[in-house]
């Protein structure tokens, strides 16, 4: 790639992301739980997006220049091409901060590899029947659990019991509280669709005791 092309898609990259950063930010933190962290891992998140950008256009829309890009953006409804963009980041983001976890694992005893994969215990009661298609959780119930949880519990004193949730529950949870569909969080976060719904009921309902 010539210069003045990998300078084009630079801007383009800008133009087309800078208003989704924030909430990229956002995701970062409900992953690492520091302000640090979540700031170095949004920097890596950019670049490795900002490497990969021709890659990503060549692969979901065909196209592999930058002015091409331009033109589509013309075309379609920009927010349509920004939640393609953001999304993407958000996998990029949750892919690294598993490599970063997995890197840290091999040089330090004390990392806590929980902070993705359920405990012993959460595995068990999933496997046991607390997935959607074995209908111990509908649809419907979880959706009125998140509609109560997210009308009256995120305030300050909840936020903070937000940050004892593993990992993947503080990702779940925080997507589905941006009205990510379970189907959207299980395509971003590469689980299942049922992992998904038990996983945010477990967060919801940790939450909730935790409030008693």
């Amino acid at each position: 790639m010539t210069k003045t092309a990998q300078q084009n898609w630079n801007s383009f990259f800008a133009s087309q992301t800078e208003k989704s950063w924030d909430a990229l930010y956002r995701f970062a933190l409900s992953l690492t739980r520091n302000e640090p962290e979540a700031e170095d891992l949004v920097q890596q998140t950019l670049l490795k997006a900002l490497t990969g950008l021709s890659t990503f256009f060549k692969t979901n829309y065909q196209i592999e220049s930058p002015q091409a890009a331009i033109d589509l953006a013309h075309r379609i409804e920009p927010a349509i091409l920004e939640h393609h963009l953001l999304n993407w980041m958000m996998k990029i983001a949750k892919n690294s901060f598993l490599d970063n976890i997995n890197r840290s694992s091999r040089r330090l005893t004390h990392v806590p590899l929980d902070e993705w994969n359920e405990s012993e215990a959460e595995s068990v009661s999933q496997t046991s029947g607390s997935h959607a298609e074995q209908g111990r959780i509908s649809s419907q119930s979880l959706a009125q659990m998140e509609d109560e949880f997210f009308n009256q519990a995120l305030d300050d004193d909840w936020l903070r019991k937000f940050e004892t949730l593993n990992a993947k529950q503080r990702s779940v949870l925080f997507l589905a509280a941006e009205d990510y569909s379970y189907k959207e969080i299980s395509q971003l976060l590469d689980i299942p669709l049922g992992t998904v719904m038990s996983t945010l009921n477990r967060a919801i309902s940790k939450l909730k005791k935790s409030a008693k």
